[in-house]
């Protein structure tokens, strides 16, 4: 099977992402280019395994941690995860 090069480039990447990229690299201990090509490989491997696996199957690991839950907190577990979120967002917005 013939192998495919694609080149990585960071250029497009603002200065405050591209340096952000290297930092976490760095403390990855990898190069950046060899930490995207991991997001990637790990990215492409999750969408295969969202594609062969049941949404039963993806769903059990919550219905296991959530059983016996009121709607209250499951209402709670939410509120406090998409919070969460936001400022991980927020957060990244800024650099």
């Amino acid at each position: 099977m013939p192998s495919t090069v694609t080149e990585r480039r960071i250029s497009d990447l603002s200065k405050r992402q591209a340096s952000a990229l290297k930092r976490k690299a760095e403390r990855m201990g990898v190069s950046a280019g060899a930490y995207v090509k991991q997001l990637i490989e790990d990215d492409l491997a999750l969408d295969q395994k969202a594609k062969s696996t049941s949404l039963e199957e993806l769903a059990a690991p919550f219905r296991t941690a959530l059983k016996g839950a009121s709607e209250e907190e499951i209402a709670e577990i939410v509120a406090i995860a998409r919070s969460r979120r936001r400022r991980i967002s927020h957060r990244h917005q800024r650099q």
